[in-house]
């Protein structure tokens, strides 16, 4: 399969490719489900092409979830291995929470690793970690 480009857009918003296996998603103020669904799509095929996905979310830009977003949310997440947030303002902090929460019972296999924080400087060190902590975890079980 060919590789992604190192940039997307959907609508306003912006996926960036870090490593292969690690994006950047830029999320703008006008969020709508069409987006969210084009991003996934996009998600889950670096999943299904990695086997792994490390993803942070940005949402400094964002100020509300509309309701049909967080309503379907829960049912368009893909296998992530880590996501962090960022720049959530408390509101989307919950909303991200009742997600997550939501995902959990609907999806138990989609059980990872989440966090919130104030920058980029602080997240992606952190999916840096969690992206050994998978290397480390595999590499044991898969001995060569």
């Amino acid at each position: 399969m060919p590789s992604l480009p190192t940039v997307l857009r959907f609508g306003d918003h912006c996926v960036r490719f870090v490593t292969p296996d690690m994006v950047v998603v830029e999320f703008k103020p006008d969020i709508v489900i069409e987006d969210v669904i084009a991003i996934t799509d996009v998600l889950q095929t670096v999943k299904e092409q990695e086997g792994r996905l490390f993803t942070l979310a940005d949402l400094s830009a964002v100020t509300t979830v509309p309701r049909r977003v967080r309503i379907l949310g829960p049912r368009v997440v893909p296998a992530y291995d880590a996501l962090a947030f960022v720049s959530a303002n408390f509101a989307l902090r919950v909303v991200a929470e009742m997600v997550m929460r939501a995902t959990k019972v609907l999806s138990p296999k989609l059980s990872f690793p989440y966090a919130f924080f104030d920058d980029h400087a602080t997240a992606l060190p952190w999916l840096h970690a969690q992206r050994r902590a998978f290397e480390a975890t595999h590499a044991a079980a898969h001995p060569r």
